[in-house]
């Protein structure tokens, strides 16, 4: 089964094929898994919520119907069990500091976690969760770029600067123009901004 696709071991599995879902499992459980540790520092919890993720895929596996990568789906999948994690449990100390960091990088002020339940299904969580990567897909490339270091890889503005050859003033303009543009599209999509913004903080963190 190694040579095999993820879309042929996706079909197979739909059949009920028991080893296609386990080649699957192997391939991608420390990646899943990853995610959630990253987010939470709490290997019970990341590997409960990684079981759940492909339990439930299995699960539903005769009525799944997915359209884009196998990869994607799961990821998809995580996170939006994190998001009902972070609903339901609350933040843990270091998370809500690392969180309370975040809105004031994005001049957010409502700190309420409450907002993560106005809208709790899988459809509404992926229509935000593709309005978030369409919208930093959308910017100039340069104010892309300068997001996705300070989101994804963790620079410091004055790394930033330093990597790019820019004033550290420039790359807080151009963060503050990032973020704008986030919280402009949530509202134009009748989307909340905070529940956006929690997601943009799940995603590129």
């Amino acid at each position: 089964m190694r040579e095999t696709s993820d879309s042929e071991l996706f079909n197979l599995i739909k059949e009920s094929n028991y080893p296609a879902f386990n080649e699957l499992y192997h391939r991608y459980w420390k990646y899943i898994y990853g995610i959630a540790y990253r987010k939470i520092a709490d290997k019970d919890d990341a590997a409960d919520l990684t079981q759940n993720v492909f339990m439930e895929f299995y699960d539903k596996r005769e009525k799944l119907v997915i359209n884009i990568p196998v990869k994607n789906f799961l990821r998809t999948a995580i996170l939006y069990k994190l998001a009902n994690y972070f609903r339901t449990r609350g933040f843990q100390e270091k998370h809500y500091q690392n969180f309370q960091h975040f809105l004031a990088q994005v001049q957010q002020s409502d700190t309420s976690f409450d907002t993560l339940a106005t809208k709790e299904t899988e459809i509404a969580f992926e229509e935000m969760l593709e309005l978030v990567y369409q919208t930093i897909e959308e910017m100039p490339d340069k104010m892309k770029e300068i997001f996705l270091m300070s989101r994804s890889e963790k620079y410091s503005i004055n790394e930033i600067a330093d990597q790019l050859s820019l004033a550290p003033q420039t790359v807080k303009n151009q963060l503050g123009k990032a973020f704008t543009r986030i919280r402009t599209a949530a509202e134009d999509n009748g989307l909340p901004v905070a529940q956006v913004m929690i997601l943009v903080w799940l995603t590129h963190s």
